[in-house]
């Protein structure tokens, strides 16, 4: 700052009374604002699954976490209303039953106007990102819930061969062409809405990737499989929901180079930051700082093509002196994980 400017930051300062504290602070506020844009240079956000918990939304202001995200269950104005008196902004919604759109059976069409409708809720209330997979009828999947982890903490997993129910679902057998066909069907009906929003859609990647559970075939387990995806809808608002855990599970994807591909073409809409160790069959969940993947360059490859977006920590572990009723997102390991995504952040932004 020159002498002219400091001066007539002095002067108007002091015949509006202010003291010198208040001075200091005006005078170094943008370099403040600069430093904090330099640390922190995504929007951090915190998943709020389970209800309004009261020590949840506290713990995520007095973090600086500031961003939320929920499923879209119930009335979205009063959601977005609660978030912002506990000091929180709805981001992202993030889990719509898709099953019968995905599949392409009987009520397609009921599932995609859903979406729609809250497609044009989410634009009302500033939601801009809409997070949805295409995994019908089973979704999310593990066989372990309490897998026992670094100095007795506990994560999930997942062990193909201990799938205890591997029959077929109400809906039968269907092959990985249908389901590109119903995805086809579904790009056509829902982008040109979203466009119109302004609400980008980020696709979750299958998790576990596993070819096949209970006669339904999984067809996003890996890199090429969103490339074909992009192409299908080369519109901006077709996107991805870039779950670190999930790519990092499927078969030989380096993420750091995933990470770049995509978001140099500008489709990383959302990011889930975890890890994993094993493979695709037999993963675990991992602390942030102790799976396969190699975080810092992770987090370099977002910084390098220039990701701002949401990007929440997912998965955490159960650590002592919390609950495992919700594996995956108790306070305690969500507080580990957001001290380590804050580091970095600073540390890729100090080294650019």
């Amino acid at each position: 700052m020159n002498d002219s400017r400091r001066n007539f930051i002095k002067k108007t300062a002091l015949l509006a009374g202010l003291s010198a504290a208040d001075l200091s602070a005006a005078a170094n506020s943008e370099t403040g604002k600069k430093r904090n844009r330099d640390k922190v240079w995504a929007e951090l956000c915190l998943a709020h699954f389970f209800g309004f918990d009261d020590a949840r939304l506290k713990l995520s202001t007095q973090m600086g976490v500031l961003g939320a995200v929920t499923s879209g269950g119930g009335d979205l104005k009063q959601t977005q209303a609660h978030f912002r008196e506990a000091g929180l902004e709805w981001r992202v919604l993030e889990g719509v039953n898709l099953s019968r759109a995905q599949l392409g059976v009987a009520g397609r069409d009921e599932d995609i106007d859903r979406l729609l409708t809250l497609i044009k809720g989410c634009a009302e209330i500033g939601i801009d990102t809409i997070c949805y997979n295409w995994m019908p009828v089973i979704s999310w999947a593990r066989t372990d819930m309490a897998r026992v982890n670094r100095g007795g903490s506990l994560v999930c997993a997942f062990d193909y061969d201990q799938i205890r129910d591997n029959s077929l679902t109400e809906y039968g057998e269907f092959t990985p062409d249908d389901l590109w066909k119903n995805m086809q069907y579904f790009l056509d009906a829902v982008i040109p809405v979203a466009e119109q929003y302004n609400v980008k859609m980020a696709l979750h990647p299958d998790d576990p990737p596993v070819d096949k559970i209970r006669g339904i075939p999984r067809i996003f387990t890996n890199v090429e499989a969103f490339q074909r995806l992009i192409a299908m809808n080369p519109s901006y608002y077709n996107g991805i929901c870039f779950c670190q855990g999930s790519f990092a599970s499927q078969k030989d994807t380096d993420v750091p180079a995933a990470i770049r591909y995509f978001g140099s073409r500008n489709k990383i809409h959302f990011v889930h930051f975890r890890d994993v160790s094993g493979d695709t069959t037999h993963f675990c969940e991992e602390w942030h700082d102790n799976g396969k993947t190699d975080m810092y360059e992770a987090m370099k490859a977002y910084y390098e093509v220039g990701f701002h977006g949401p990007l929440r920590p997912d998965h955490v572990p159960t650590i002592v002196g919390d609950s495992n009723e919700h594996p995956g997102y108790s306070n305690l390991g969500t507080l580990f994980a957001i001290g380590y995504i804050k580091g970095l952040m600073e540390a890729v932004a100090k080294n650019a």
